[in-house]
């Protein structure tokens, strides 16, 4: 270990106890630094070490949490990052945090989520065994000018370690795609079964094929461009999955059982997630979990037991108001929300909706003209609308056919802390990024989350 890693190390262990005596997470600004001292202080702490890597556009956080618990549950120990920061700043600072200033890991794997267009610095430092590629949609216009952009990405960091293991999801063409690119061993995963009970999951009216752009047709959908595709035109078709969800059954509140197809045998296992666009997560979790070498029955007791992400579904006791935390983050996702919700059979009576466009928000709000608010929101809906773009998100509920009337403005996070709790009624909050992490910050000065998955 070099003078200039150990330093970068000590820098940044010092970065994050000072940030968390100040309240903050500490996750980014030390691995930033640290990296500014030495720019290879990723591929130095990684060096002999084995990792999984989970990217992709949705659910990437929720699969990471799953292969994490899995883990930790194993082999005791695992570097990983709680609260999900997925750049390469926050991935130096988990590394960092799991070794001495010496440079010796204090951890033999780490579980490292990270950003789709990260991936290409990530996985040529890293070299994991395992990456997961949940899905790929259309998501920050401002960073991925196509929907194939982030899969270039992938494909560029997947020929950098040709020895890592891909776990693709069969129903996603764009993901799939990527197998057709690399020389990597690929295992496939999918969903065969309908997704929500009543069938409201929203599919993309025309999804054209990326090899040549003719509209595909579909056998069975789940929601989305997902699903079993067919290009009539150059012939591109689904890919069978290795490891599938062919049913789900007692659907709760808060989990469900799948049955699971590994290897033409199947399985049922209970899941700490709810039914609907989570269980391709589970599935992905999974897959990546035995293609890592983990046997079946660890991973099955960490995907019903593991402990979801902050703002996944999080709840806070805000003085006797229920307040429901959801985080959007494009169309795809928003509209996968909306579907729970409307799946639930009450639809919320008080919404909270906060946007804004900082860098880790993507710096436009064009996508939530595609998020079908209508579901949910009427003209008897009460709305809080906040953030720095309150005014597009207040347009676009308008739009939806909330009422003038029912719709106020608070763009102050303390003052909306206090506006909740006057409430006395359950809140569900609708927040992208930036805007949730300032939100839950003002809540936990005060409130602690009630645990939503293990009341």
């Amino acid at each position: 270990m070099s003078i200039r890693s150990s330093a970068a190390i000590a820098i940044c262990k010092a970065t994050h106890r000072a940030m968390r005596l100040l309240g903050r997470t500490g996750r980014s600004l030390p691995g930033m630094i640290a990296l500014k001292v030495d720019p290879n202080i990723i591929a130095e702490l990684s060096r002999g070490h084995k990792s999984i890597v989970i990217t992709g556009t949705n659910g990437k956080t929720t699969t990471t949490h799953i292969v994490q618990q899995a883990v930790i549950n194993t082999y005791g120990t695992a570097a990983y990052d709680p609260s999900s920061t997925n750049l390469e700043q926050g991935i130096a600072t988990t590394l960092c945090l799991d070794s001495t200033v010496g440079g010796r890991r204090k951890s033999d794997w780490a579980v490292i989520e990270s950003d789709e267009g990260g991936s290409k610095y990530m996985l040529p430092a890293i070299r994991p065994q395992v990456m997961v590629v949940t899905n790929l949609y259309r998501d920050q216009v401002d960073r991925y000018t196509s929907w194939t952009t982030a899969r270039d990405y992938i494909v560029e960091a997947a020929k950098s370690s040709p020895e890592t293991v891909l776990v693709l999801d069969a129903d996603c063409q764009v993901t799939a795609s990527i197998a057709e690119a690399v020389d990597n061993k690929v295992v496939w995963f999918g969903v065969e079964c309908p997704v929500y009970e009543e069938g409201v999951a929203d599919q993309d009216a025309h999804v054209e094929c990326v090899n040549c752009g003719a509209e595909l047709t579909f056998g069975n959908r789940t929601f989305a461009h997902l699903g079993d595709y067919t290009c009539p035109n150059c012939g591109r078709t689904h890919h069978a999955a290795d490891i599938a969800c062919t049913a789900i059954a007692n659907r709760r509140e808060k989990s469900c059982t799948l049955t699971l197809r590994i290897d033409g045998q199947e399985h049922v296992v209970e899941a700490n997630v709810r039914a609907g666009y989570d269980v391709y997560n589970a599935v992905a979790a999974v897959a990546g979990l035995l293609a890592s070498g983990m046997s079946q029955q660890d991973a099955f007791e960490a995907l019903a037991h593991f402990t979801h992400a902050a703002h996944r579904f999080e709840i806070f006791d805000v003085d006797g108001t229920p307040c429901r935390l959801l985080l959007m983050k494009n169309t795809a996702g928003c509209n996968q929300l909306i579907n729970m919700l409307v799946s639930e059979g009450e639809l919320p009576q008080h919404l909270v909706c906060l946007l804004a466009t900082e860098i880790m928000d993507g710096l436009s709000t064009d996508w939530i003209q595609d998020v079908r608010w209508e579901q949910i929101c009427g003209p008897d809906t009460q709305v809080i609308v906040g953030g720095p773009k309150y005014e597009d998100m207040r347009d676009r509920l308008l739009r939806a056919g909330a009422s003038e009337g029912n719709i106020r403005v608070q763009t102050d996070y303390a003052a909306l802390v206090s506006d909740i709790a006057a409430i006395g009624e359950p809140v569900t909050v609708i927040a992208n990024c930036s805007t949730i992490e300032a939100l839950r910050l003002e809540l936990v000065k005060k409130y602690q989350p009630l645990d939503y998955w293990n009341e």
